[in-house]
């Protein structure tokens, strides 16, 4: 009878991972609420402005690039779940002093951002505590479809929790927000605190002293193909996707649609929209090719969605193909989480997804400037013309990568 359910529907049958999708659910939700909080707080409440909001976003960026590798590193020498009930408590209690402060007046803009600040830095340990275990607690043909799961309850977090959180944020104000935030963060922990602690206990390697094993982790990504083809393919995707994305899709909704902000609103539903969509359908049915395959033909498929979006010739038609490119993407991103879950070992795990995540932080901002200054020369269809020929290049080019990969492990499996 089992053989009927749905994957992803299935494993919430076991009891560690309806623990951890449960506590993700909350702590998602309070997410949401939590980036409405902060930025109106920042914005309005206190009156910083959108110079205060810019200093907000650098300050958050800044741990992620400082201690991404060492976050990792520390990760893989401790009982992940410790790590994940650690941070959370250190999460809430931010939140709740936050919400004191605010309540008292004494809340401004620098000890808000200090706070974000310090947020973000717990982040850093809890997420590769988080990805890392998830293979512990969930067999490894259900890797993908449990990654899918996840992500598509974030997604659908993220779709609806900053509406209602913006209704919150009038009706019960920040301090409410703020306590609402804390809360979730101890509902995780409370949750996370009854995982099987044998799991998410770390490998039984020696000790050397953490800059050394955070080499130690660099150095088996360089040379462990799958890990260093993962990180290499997320940075470069993330370096052709993210300023386009972020800074040409606005410009092209007004340039080729002549649209403007319910236009270009409309097509971020639709992205979500596929991105929900993509992560259902994966958790219903386990994709059939490699997923060293699917990575490249994600990266490759967003490529030739943006060209296509690019030539767009009306609204309804661009958000079909941003419904496309959510469920490409859908597909992409919890294949890169199973892959990095499956083909690298538990000791190294938390330095490889602080790795992975650290590739894309570097390339983001590097990806926005290029894009900020391409941008006075050549209009938006270019540039997404251009944008998706190199998702394509680099879709392709993991594809052959893929090859190598297969050959190098084949070699190693048969000496």
């Amino acid at each position: 009878m089992n053989r009927f359910v749905p994957p992803g529907w299935r494993i919430l049958a076991v009891p560690d991972f309806r623990r951890l999708w449960l506590a993700h659910a909350g702590s998602v939700v309070g997410d949401g609420f939590h980036a409405i909080a902060i930025t109106w707080l920042v914005f309005q409440t206190l009156g910083g402005g959108p110079q205060a909001l810019v200093v907000l976003g650098i300050a958050n960026l800044v741990p992620s690039l400082a201690l991404g590798i060492l976050s990792g590193t520390v990760v893989d020498r401790l009982d992940r779940r410790r790590v994940m009930v650690g941070t959370d408590l250190i999460r809430a209690a931010l939140v709740a002093f936050l919400a004191v402060l605010v309540a008292s007046g004494n809340a401004s803009v620098p000890v808000v951002i200090v706070m974000g600040t310090s947020l973000t830095v717990a982040a850093l340990f809890f997420y590769p505590a988080r990805n890392s275990v998830l293979a512990a607690y969930v067999a490894k043909e259900d890797l993908i479809p449990a990654n899918a799961f996840m992500q598509a309850t974030a997604q659908g977090a993220q779709l609806l929790a900053p509406a209602l959180g913006g209704v919150l944020f009038v009706a019960i104000g920040p301090v409410g927000l703020l306590a609402i935030d804390a809360a979730s963060f101890v509902w995780s922990a409370l949750l996370l605190r009854r995982l099987t602690p044998g799991p998410a206990l770390p490998g039984p390697e020696p000790r050397r002293p953490l800059l050394q094993e955070a080499a130690d982790g660099l150095r088996f990504i360089a040379r462990h193909a799958p890990s260093r083809l993962c990180v290499l393919t997320g940075a470069a995707n993330q370096l052709f996707a993210s300023g386009p994305w972020r800074v040409i899709v606005p410009v092209w909704v007004a340039v080729a649609l002549g649209g403007g902000a319910i236009e270009y609103g409309t097509l971020l539903s639709a992205f979500s929209a596929g991105l929900i969509t993509g992560s259902l359908v994966v958790s219903t049915i386990p994709p059939r090719l490699s997923l060293l395959t699917l990575i490249a033909a994600g990266v490759f498929l967003d490529g030739a969605i943006e060209i296509l979006l690019a030539f767009s010739p009306t609204l309804a038609f661009a958000a079909m193909v941003l419904v496309a490119m959510g469920i490409s993407n859908a597909v992409l991103n919890a294949s890169f989480f199973a892959l990095i879950q499956t083909a690298v070992p538990n000791a190294m795990r938390g330095r490889t997804f602080a790795t992975f995540s650290t590739g894309i932080n570097l390339t983001t901002p590097v990806s926005l400037a290029v894009t900020g200054a391409v941008a006075s020369v050549a209009g938006p269809v270019a540039i997404l013309t251009v944008a998706g020929a190199g998702l394509m290049t680099v879709g392709a080019l993991s594809f052959l990568g893929s090859l190598r990969v297969r050959q190098e492990v084949g070699a190693s499996a048969s000496t």
